[in-house]
């Protein structure tokens, strides 16, 4: 990789390996192999677990009665055998939102509203909340894929903020043919008075 491909993307990422909040799945998200079957309504005790290796991104969300078993699911999943077995609670998150639900029904989304990181559905990269992901209509996004549009939809206070700013730095007209560019405007044409009105009245102030 040569410096003109170093971005923030790249600095956070790396960050984040070590922490519990970089952990993002395979995909497939759940190994289908291993719950072929599975009834949760003939095993109610059954718990919800991500296994993987701590800072790698091979992890997986596992349906067990204890940790123990989740890692044994995960290691017959790796095809490990021998000492490769002995448990290690590292390779173990217990996630309490997951309890009851079958491993294939966990989505993207779940893994962040666990606290846990997964791949944005729209580029395909590593990202968690910590670095600026957010579910947006259900999906995963990164912050680098996260547009104005999507910003209106998660918090409109803070968007109209936003809006205003770049109006009052950029000028009101290039700031809407770029919204129009972008295909962005239809979405934010009802806050665009409100943010025209505060650009207006921020540079009274």
């Amino acid at each position: 990789m040569n410096a003109a491909h170093i971005s923030r993307r790249t600095v956070l990422l790396g960050a984040a390996a070590a922490s519990a909040a970089a952990i993002v799945p395979t995909a497939p998200i759940s190994a289908p192999a291993l719950f072929t079957g599975l009834d949760l309504g003939s095993a109610p005790d059954l718990m919800g677990f991500a296994v993987g290796t701590p800072g790698e991104y091979d992890w997986i969300s596992v349906a067990a009665k204890s940790a123990e078993e989740a890692w044994s699911r995960w290691c017959d999943h790796r095809g490990y055998a021998g000492c490769e077995r002995i448990f290690n609670p590292e390779f173990v998150t217990r996630v309490a939102q997951w309890d009851g639900k079958h491993p294939d029904t966990i989505c993207p989304a779940d893994w962040l509203r666990a606290g846990l990181g997964h791949c944005c559905e729209r580029c395909g990269y590593e990202t968690h909340c910590e670095s600026g992901a957010r579910i947006v209509a259900g999906e995963v996004v990164c912050e680098e894929c996260i547009t104005f549009a999507d910003r209106v939809a998660i918090d409109p206070e803070d968007a109209v903020e936003e809006l205003a700013n770049r109006i009052a730095d950029e000028g009101e007209e290039d700031v809407r043919d770029d919204l129009i560019a972008k295909g962005e405007w239809p979405l934010v044409e009802g806050v665009w008075s409100r943010a025209v009105a505060d650009a207006a009245e921020d540079a009274v102030a």
